[in-house]
């Protein structure tokens, strides 16, 4: 997949505006080795350089609930970002369709964190399933925009089971027209997979990934 695994990598800026963050232009992207304060090597994938000179670092929750330790952890990382590249960072957090509801600020005194947020329960998958499909049948084609949300939609928001939900992206991403489209589409939902869902809600989304791909 080129090193395209996640929706930013692959698709850039538009990623950004397909879910409603305003952004200067990405013009790098610079994954990199930090250490946090208790001297451990972290690897940070998804780091960019804008072309401000500031830095921009996508951030993945899975689970039902995010807690205060949690988001200790997302301020180390931050705190290790910055004391490697000395430059201000925008966070923006990816919170699983299980999260609704969370407190993701943290100040204490000299230590303030005040990220930003991609709430994928508030994005309703059922109603963005249809308006893709009907794209879809259409021509076969899509703006990178759309593409994001394609790449995305095992994970938003749905009515019915996630597994469900799953096997109709792939069949959906089976039907574009451009095959490099197809396959970057299905490898990334796979890959964000990884990202935003642990344990047996990853391991029942990957066998419907699997399942649908055969048909």
């Amino acid at each position: 997949m080129n090193g395209n695994n996640s929706g930013i990598q692959a698709f850039g800026n538009h990623f950004l505006s397909a879910f409603g963050f305003e952004s200067k232009r990405i013009v790098e992207h610079i994954p990199s080795e930090v250490e946090n304060i208790r001297n451990e090597k972290i690897w940070v994938d998804d780091l960019f350089r804008l072309e401000d000179d500031t830095l921009l670092q996508l951030l993945y929750h899975s689970g039902s609930n995010i807690n205060e330790r949690e988001v200790w952890e997302f301020v180390m990382l931050h705190l290790a970002v910055y004391s490697k590249f000395r430059q201000k960072i925008r966070a923006i957090i990816v919170l699983s369709p299980e999260i609704h509801d969370a407190e993701l600020k943290m100040d204490k005194g000299s230590i303030k964190y005040n990220p930003e947020a991609l709430w994928l329960s508030q994005w309703n998958g059922d109603q963005i399933a249809r308006q893709i499909d009907e794209e879809i049948q259409q021509n076969g084609v899509l703006t990178n925009e759309k593409l994001s949300l394609l790449a995305m939609l095992p994970f938003m928001n749905t009515q019915g089971s996630r597994v469900q939900r799953a096997e109709e992206a792939i069949q959906m991403a089976k039907k574009l027209a451009d095959e490099r489209n197809r396959e970057l589409v299905i490898e990334l939902m796979q890959s964000m997979g990884g990202k935003i869902y642990a344990g047996n809600d990853y391991d029942q989304v990957v066998q419907a990934f699997e399942k649908a791909k055969m048909i």
